[in-house]
């Protein structure tokens, strides 16, 4: 599957395609995860994520605040506390800076869209 990005800008409209890549965050491994990454300016990155049922995506963390919607599917979110939400279609998921988190594919696969927020405006 190929994600596809539209960039439309004073020059013209652009169509930029990006394909899936395995999805690894940190030293422990995650398994049936893939990563499209749409787009970002300005500090702003766009991710979509593929979670395959019963996939794992191993415990991490980003320096920027962040901001989830599952698309479809569903799943468990797990923390490093041990505290566990569940995730189903529709949900929004906001991640503070440094909130080490992983995720649980359920029964069926997941598609989850990433928006990763630097907080750092270029003025």
């Amino acid at each position: 599957m190929t994600a596809r990005t539209t960039v439309c800008s004073a020059s013209g409209i652009e169509e930029k395609r990006h394909e899936w890549t395995t999805l690894d965050p940190g030293e422990d491994p995650s398994r049936g995860a893939q990563l499209a990454v749409l787009g970002g300016e300005a500090g702003v990155a766009v991710l979509l994520v593929d979670l395959e049922p019963g996939g794992l995506i191993a415990l991490h963390s980003s320096k920027d605040a962040s901001i989830c919607h599952v698309i479809e599917g569903d799943g468990t979110l797990f923390f490093a506390g041990g505290d566990e939400i569940d995730f189903a279609r529709g949900d929004t998921i906001e991640f503070a800076p440094d909130v080490a988190h992983g995720w649980n594919g359920g029964r069926e696969r997941a598609l989850i869209l990433v928006a990763t927020y630097s907080g750092r405006h270029e003025e």
